[in-house]
């Protein structure tokens, strides 16, 4: 019997839909992580498979670039608001985090871009940039439970991940522009004081000015009406137009700015006295973003499955992602700690917890939005692909059984400490 198109999509997203469910409950400790099948369903209806999703990524780059926009900016928001900000926790990890083990990443990448792949340095770079931030979307298992979780761990990887998709931005534009696609100035004075300095500075402070800004807003209508509840559910999406829109407006970077925008709003929030916490109002914005974000997850991964099928250079470049997970992060995570007060085996498992997903696919699909040629287009997406599949597979189920022990282990040494 044929089943019609309509019919199939219809089976399709409430099965997928279902199992995101379920898999916040009861298949949580399911060998396999839910975004390992997500991928695998993708696969499934993808141009290998049933056929039903047979997306391009070149042809279709638009609609690629703008669904991982948006599921990028929801989780950097979530990961701001469950960060307590404290600033000597930044600068004991994430911001080491973000910046060392990054320039490793993409140092490393572009060696081998230009030696052995026979890549022009500047897509050498670019796809070094592009590989290098760790995801904030598909990190749930490493990442902080709730702003009052400072685990050393879990605070690092979070905020990590928070930091380097909006510090990647001055490496995806040195990229495009010597493949002579975004300029530089001479002798690149233009891409160190604009691209460099000011729009990372600008939007970390933009984003800053708007998640105060937007908190002061949401406890004066709480004062005043004693009842919040008109705008709590509008103030994840309206923090993340205003932070991100102003940010782009004065040429800034929009994922810190939403990233910083999401701090501000809780440490604000925490400053607040008991009486006029808005615990509830707070409460409801994380749980809100959490959810958008987790439904934009699902049709993420599903859609990175279909388009691995596309692109399959498994064969031919599954190296270049073990290179990228087990000696360039891990050489970075040791340098960016080597005089930070955290054990030995946090900082290794720090190093094998680096997730590539939806924020590098995000960051391939700008660049090849902004001129980069067919070929070499080709080429990285093959290479990012096949590395995000294998980290998927990969992180994602070792992270969550990993996580599961380092917890139990935790919590046997605080009991036998307070017996």
């Amino acid at each position: 019997m044929k089943i019609e198109p309509v019919t199939a999509w219809s089976l399709l997203t409430g099965v997928i839909f279902l199992l995101a469910a379920l898999g916040r409950g009861p298949l949580r400790r399911w060998p396999v992580s839910m975004p390992a099948i997500f991928l695998l369903m993708g696969a499934a209806i993808g141009p290998w498979g049933l056929g039903l999703l047979d997306f391009k990524l070149i042809k279709h780059v638009k609609v690629v670039e703008s669904v991982t926009e948006v599921a990028v900016l929801i989780s950097l928001l979530t990961a701001g608001l469950q960060l307590k900000p404290q600033w000597h926790h930044y600068l004991r990890a994430p911001i080491p985090l973000a910046s060392v083990t990054m320039i490793v990443t993409i140092a490393g990448v572009a060696i081998v871009g230009t030696t052995l792949l026979d890549l022009p340095l500047g897509a050498a770079i670019l796809l070094g940039a592009v590989l290098a931030p760790t995801d904030p979307v598909l990190a749930s298992d490493v990442q902080v439970k709730d702003h009052q979780d400072t685990d050393r761990l879990r605070y690092a990887l979070t905020g990590e991940a928070g930091l380097n998709d909006g510090a990647a931005f001055p490496f995806i534009m040195l990229g495009l522009g010597l493949l002579g696609h975004h300029q530089l100035g001479e002798y690149g004075w233009r891409w160190i004081t604009v691209d460099l300095l000011w729009a990372t500075t600008a939007g970390l402070g933009i984003g800053w000015a708007s998640g105060y800004s937007v908190s002061r807003v949401a406890v004066w209508i709480k004062r005043q009406t004693n009842s919040p509840a008109a705008c709590e559910e509008a103030l994840t999406l309206g923090l993340i137009g205003l932070s991100y829109g102003a940010a782009l407006f004065l040429h800034a970077y929009g994922f810190l700015a939403v990233f910083a925008a999401g701090v501000a709003m809780r440490r604000y929030a925490d400053r607040q006295s008991d009486d006029e916490k808005p615990d509830k109002l707070m409460h409801t914005v994380t749980e809100v973003n959490d959810q958008f974000g987790h439904i934009i997850e699902v049709a993420v991964v599903v859609l990175v499955g279909a388009l691995a099928t596309s692109y399959w250079t498994m064969a031919s470049d599954w190296w270049i992602a073990m290179l990228v997970f087990f000696l360039f992060r891990p050489i970075g995570v040791l340098l960016a700690l080597a005089f930070k007060d955290i054990r030995i085996s946090q900082k290794i498992l720090i190093s094998l917890f680096g997730i590539r997903g939806i924020g590098s696919l995000y960051y391939l699909s700008y660049a090849i939005s902004h001129g980069l040629e067919a070929p070499i287009a080709n080429r990285l997406a093959g290479i990012v692909l096949t590395t995000i599949t294998l980290s998927i597979m990969i992180h994602s189920n070792v992270a969550s059984l990993m996580m599961r022990r380092y917890s139990e282990e935790k919590d046997a040494k605080t009991t036998a400490a307070t017996s």
